[in-house]
């Protein structure tokens, strides 16, 4: 009894001691971060959701000085009576100042057009927006307006140029005296001083064309005062490094992201991205960066992708960014990343680099400005890389995924540029259309007129047939392709569809038009946009019906196996 006693007492001490150390051990882990989830992006601080109000004035579009692409009356365009910033289409436009709506509806050349009347240092002036669909307007004439409000929509209807989605862009207009019966001035200083300084500019001309502020304020100060600026302050520009290699070859976006890293990130030594070939156009156009992280096996290295990687991510919107590569998990802009397929070795699996692939906004122009850099960085951005619990089939753009089996040669390449025109329309869906279109065959033709492998109307085909470059970027004039060449036929397909998709987005917010997005958007490739507006979403016509069933389901047979 004795002994059976003692084991016992040692049995219970073990037991508290045990449920002791379990103690301890929950209490010291219970302020340790959780692990990422499968639940995607989550919420980040953006740089360019709202605009920049200082003082008197507002960006009519956040991020303005990124996204300008055309000035006022330039070299090239004499008569151009305002800025260009271009932008994804329902970006949000902004009133510049306090004042009052003179129009909003129809103008020649816009579309529909929105001009806002302004009181400005006892002086009547116009600001003009450009461009916008019926549904993007959200105010009427008569209403008051404060700077910074909401009041459009970014489109690209009127005349835009390329047409469609990938012209949409704000026109942006400064009437001295009011748009109807003064004239335009350069808003370029006024746009500035709403980014950088507040207050008020000048209107009075100088031999640069370049308006001043004015010194108003300062006239009334004590005669200790500093008066302002001479000219309107940049608010801070992004130092350039000699860090970016190939700089020349890279376009704005591409630049700005590379020039952020450099200036955020000193551990980073090298940022490469232009190559001559590739693949994959992202390099060759200049809309990539790789950004080498030094020690990228060790803890440190790691820790440092992943700090660059957030950084990025919580700016995306600033920055432009499509999508970025890090440690073999894609990480789209929208959307959840993904675990890639094993490409074979460190380098092609992005450990050692993140890999940003912009929407580019063209080459840089002489005297370009970048801005300062976007400020916060901290953003969850979906699965911990190499988790395949957390793979999520096929993304929205993503030409790695194509399964290329079943496909003639020569159409992959193409098929696969194609999946990264847009978001919505990824390399599997294009494969899944093209076959249901022609069977992949070229010369091929319809008996109502329709040719090709994309089985086009020789009247769209004016409109959409661009010959196309080994990256599929469009040369010369619409119509000029080669209506049975693999490639112009694809690359037409694709921006076809993705004018479609753009188009049926903006038209299913509107109320105009109801269902799924992608199948509305191959409606209109099949029965034409007017049937679809006619029904209000996919049209009741049995081969109709059929198209937008069969290419989705289809497509999963050509989705490559993650």
């Amino acid at each position: 009894m004795k002994k059976t006693s003692s084991m016992g007492m040692i049995l219970v001490v073990i037991i508290a001691v045990i449920i002791l150390l379990i103690t301890i051990l929950v209490t010291v882990f219970a302020g340790v971060e959780e692990p990422q989830t499968c639940e995607g992006p989550g919420s980040a601080s953006v740089g360019s959701g709202s605009p920049v109000v200082n003082g008197d004035f507002a960006e009519p579009i956040a991020d303005s000085k990124s996204k300008e692409t055309s000035g006022y009356r330039s070299a090239d365009r004499p008569d151009h009576e305002g800025i260009d910033f271009a932008g994804p289409v329902g970006d949000k436009l902004y009133a510049f100042a306090d004042g009052v709506v003179e129009q909003a509806g129809p103008a020649s050349g816009f579309g529909n057009w929105i001009v806002i009347g302004h009181e400005i240092d006892g002086k009547h002036y116009s600001t003009v927006y450009g461009h916008i669909f019926d549904e993007g307007l959200k105010v009427k004439t008569g209403d008051k307006i404060t700077k910074g409000q909401y009041i459009a929509d970014e489109g690209y209807n009127g005349e835009v140029v390329p047409p469609g989605v990938a012209g949409a862009h704000l026109h942006f207009e400064i009437w001295d005296g009011g748009r109807f019966g003064g004239s335009s001035i350069d808003p370029e200083p006024w746009v500035e001083k709403a980014r950088s300084g507040g207050g008020r500019a000048s209107t009075k001309p100088s031999d640069d064309a370049a308006a001043k502020p004015s010194d108003k304020s300062s006239e009334s100060a004590s005669a200790g005062a500093k008066k302002p600026e001479e000219k309107p302050t940049s608010g801070g520009e992004l130092p350039d490094s000699d860090k970016i290699q190939s700089k020349e070859n890279l376009q704005v976006d591409t630049i700005r992201v590379a020039r952020a890293v450099a200036q955020k990130f000193p551990q980073v030594e090298t940022i490469g991205g232009w190559r001559e070939f590739d693949t994959y156009p992202d390099h060759p156009s200049g809309r990539a960066a790789d950004i080498m992280i030094p020690n990228y096996e060790s803890d440190e290295g790691r820790k440092l992708g992943d700090a660059i990687k957030e950084y990025l991510f919580a700016n995306k919107d600033a920055f432009h960014i499509q999508y970025m590569i890090w440690r073999q998990t894609y990480i789209p802009s929208q959307g959840t990343p993904n675990l890639m397929e094993d490409r074979g070795s460190l380098t092609q699996n992005h450990f050692d680099h993140v890999h940003v692939t912009t929407e580019g906004h063209g080459m840089p122009k002489p005297g370009q400005k970048y801005g300062p850099a976007p400020e916060g960085g901290n953003a969850t951005v979906g699965a911990v890389s190499g988790d395949p619990d957390c793979a999520a089939g096929s993304a929205d753009g993503v030409d790695v995924a194509l399964e290329d089996g079943q496909i003639p040669p020569e159409f992959v390449k193409w098929l696969r540029i194609a999946g990264r025109e847009c978001k919505g329309y990824p390399a599997p869906v294009a494969a899944a259309q093209m076959k249901q279109e022609s069977g992949f065959q070229k010369n091929i033709g319809s008996p109502a007129g329709a040719q090709g492998p994309g089985q086009f109307m020789p009247g769209t085909w004016a409109t959409w047939g661009y010959k196309v470059d080994d990256q599929g970027r469009k040369v010369g004039a619409a119509g000029e392709g080669n209506i049975n060449s693999e490639a112009d036929a694809t690359m037409a397909m694709a921006r076809l569809m993705c004018n479609n998709i753009a188009t049926a987005e903006r038209k299913k917010a509107s109320g105009a038009w109801k269902g799924d997005t992608l199948q509305l958007a191959l409606a209109a490739y099949n029965a034409g946009e007017g049937n679809v507006d006619n029904a209000g979403g996919v049209p009741p016509f049995a081969e109709t019906q059929h198209y937008v069933e069969v290419i989705p389901a289809s497509a999963k047979n050509f989705e490559a196996k993650v």
